[in-house]
């Protein structure tokens, strides 16, 4: 039976208690998607929408026999409320007297979660699954796609090569400025002018608010306690924006990260922002920085590398386009009474060819 479970991060609390577990070469669940603390895009929520729920964000489902629980999933609500991404999905490692295989665990939270995300009318299904796993088959086989590959590189400041590559002079970055809110416009053009039309079609971000919503954070209109220690920078080349920049600094265990994005005309810029960055964020503090960077911004990539940062995990990138029933016959209309359609997918999976009457 698979149930909801309300306002507990049961997801978080598992993969804490595995984390501590693999470090002692035991196994306490199964993970395909889960969300490092750095990983997060989302922007947090308010204090009032932590106390008042009243839309959750992220949603939980457990699949449980007995009482016993055998896997879960959970969702987290993108800021448009049109898109969902998998934020966990995972399996139990140890069972007793379970009779289901893991395999059939997961597809069923799986296929359950696309059944939910249609009925709250979301249009898009989002999932990071790691590169080459088994579990991607199960993904395919529920019409997922991938549209890219996301790596993240880590910059450790207590090994020595990271120190000398990080050692150079202050960059010189005249067109540096701080963000604002007039700048949304801008960032959403710089997005589109660096992304494959594959991924654009993947994403399909409805307006520039939307993106930055996600990407850059909190507005100064809706100031959160939980955006401090966040900052954001672009270069304004007067005719376009040239790069965009954000940092967040870690707290507690929670490392540091660094967001980029450059113009492909201005790829002169990645390096000297990556230096700035890097300064910045251990004059804070001194901790390990994070940077997720698309496969296909390939200066960027090289950037990163020449300046001190190592690749360590790479993650394909997944999405499910979700079609909405039609119950009413004027919902569709259509200029004869049998139509036949068909959709080529964005990646190897296509989709099955469907008639209308």
């Amino acid at each position: 039976m698979i149930r909801p479970v309300l306002y507990v991060d049961l997801p978080g609390i598992i993969y804490a208690i595995n984390h501590r577990a693999r470090s002692k070469q035991r196994e306490y669940a199964r993970f395909v998607c889960w969300q490092e603390p750095v990983e997060s895009a989302l922007p947090a929520p308010s204090i009032v929408e932590q106390l008042f729920p009243l839309r959750p964000v992220a949603r939980t489902w457990i699949c449980e026999d007995h009482w016993h629980i055998l896997g879960f999933a959970q969702i987290r609500e993108r800021p448009a409320r049109t898109a969902w991404d998998i934020a966990y999905l995972a399996s139990m490692a140890k069972r007793e007297g379970g009779t289901l295989e893991d395999d059939e665990i997961l597809a069923a939270l799986l296929e359950y979660t696309l059944a939910m995300a249609g009925s709250h009318g979301m249009l898009r299904l989002f999932a990071k699954v790691e590169d080459e796993a088994p579990e991607l088959e199960l993904f395919q086989r529920s019409g997922f796609q991938r549209y890219a590959r996301e790596l993240t590189y880590v910059f450790d400041p207590s090994c020595k090569e990271s120190r000398s590559s990080s050692a150079s002079a202050d960059p010189d970055i005249p067109s540096l400025r701080r963000w604002s809110r007039h700048h949304a416009w801008g960032i959403y053009q710089l997005y589109r002018s660096s992304t494959p039309q594959r991924v654009l079609m993947a994403e399909l971000y409805e307006d520039c608010e939307e993106f930055a919503r996600l990407h850059v954070g909190s507005q100064p209109s809706s100031f959160s306690f939980f955006a401090k220690g966040n900052e954001n920078y672009i270069c304004d080349m007067g005719v376009r924006i040239g790069a965009w920049m954000r940092l967040c600094r870690g707290r507690g265990s929670t490392p540091h990260r660094i967001s980029l994005m450059v113009h492909p005309e201005h790829t002169d810029l990645a390096e000297p922002l990556i230096q700035f960055g890097i300064r910045r964020l251990l004059d804070a503090d001194v901790r390990r920085i994070y940077c997720l960077v698309r496969e296909y911004d390939a200066f960027v990539n090289t950037a990163l590398r020449d300046s001190g940062f190592e690749q360590v995990f790479t993650k394909d990138l997944l999405v499910r386009h979700i079609a909405l029933l039609a119950t009413r016959q004027s919902t569709v209309p259509l200029l004869e009474q049998r139509a036949v359609y068909g959709l080529k997918g964005l990646g190897t999976v296509n989709s099955r060819q469907k008639t209308m009457r």
